[in-house]
């Protein structure tokens, strides 16, 4: 379950908004997540962009049937300031809860590349930074993936286009991503939107950093979670089709699918809120 929240965090993180105005953001998304056609977990996420500073979070818990057999859950949050056309991400928290057992990984953005990594409580003593600084310069975490999106609107940037190197603690990837069009997406049962919609693919490649994670064999090889994408052997590609759900809102992701070893997962936008950080 723990392995499933990747796809829903880097989708959401990584192109999470559309163009909107020069004036402050401040909005609230709930998203389904559903796994082979089962409803597997709930994600929130909030946004606050201001004109130097951004602040962003996301919640997932387990639901439905998966609930009875497990209580995971995760809380992430990042923070960093603006500057132009680029977000600089200062702190990212992630804290994951299973049980008795829960972790917190805080990243501290040094700059230069340089990443200060605490994971508490840690089974092995703190280690020097492992990834060479030179090839996290322009690194930012999954949540202030949104922020470089919504600050590169801001400014009249293209809003899928390019490459975003993510750092998550551990591992470096590459996202890659691609604007599909303008197309009309029929509204489903499971979601609150159908119409008109921006479609962005995002393709994540992992590039150096520890991609075992924890009960997979230890292996130099990414784990079965990129090794089975139905595209390439060592990517995840997920699809997010980004729109306005009503009046006054502003644009985010309204679907969001992608494959997996467990089924395909498609994330559903539930209920969206503006003004509520």
């Amino acid at each position: 379950m723990t392995r499933l929240l990747p796809i829903a965090i880097a989708a959401l993180a990584l192109v999470a908004a559309g163009p909107a105005a020069a004036a402050d953001i401040n909005a609230r998304m709930t998203y389904d997540v559903y796994v082979g056609g089962v409803r597997m977990l709930e994600v929130t996420s909030g946004v606050s962009l201001g004109s130097d500073r951004y602040d962003v979070d996301l919640s997932a818990h387990v639901v439905g049937l998966a609930a009875a057999f497990s209580d995971w859950r995760s809380n992430v949050q990042s923070s960093g300031k603006l500057d132009g056309a680029r977000a600089r991400p200062a702190r990212n928290v992630v804290e994951r809860i299973n049980g008795d057992d829960a972790r917190t990984t805080t990243i501290t953005f040094l700059g230069g590349g340089r990443m200060d990594v605490e994971i508490v409580p840690s089974k092995k003593p703190k280690r020097e930074q492992t990834i060479p600084p030179e090839r996290l310069v322009h690194a930012v975490d999954p949540l202030s993936g949104v922020v470089s999106i919504l600050q590169a609107l801001h400014v009249g940037a293209e809003a899928c286009k390019g490459q975003v190197p993510v750092f998550d603690g551990r591992r470096l990837y590459r996202a890659d991503l691609a604007d599909a069009g303008t197309v009309m997406l029929e509204k489903s049962e499971l979601g609150m939107y159908g119409g008109s919609a921006q479609r962005c693919t995002v393709s994540l490649t992992p590039m150096v950093g520890d991609f075992n994670f924890g009960d997979e064999r230890r292996s130099p090889k990414p784990t079965e979670y990129f090794q089975q994408s139905s595209r390439a052997p060592d990517q995840r590609v997920i699809d997010t089709w980004l729109a306005s759900p009503g009046a006054g809102l502003p644009a985010v992701p309204v679907r969001i699918q992608s494959e997996s070893p467990w089924g395909r997962v498609i994330v559903h936008l539930r209920a969206v809120a503006a003004g509520a950080s």
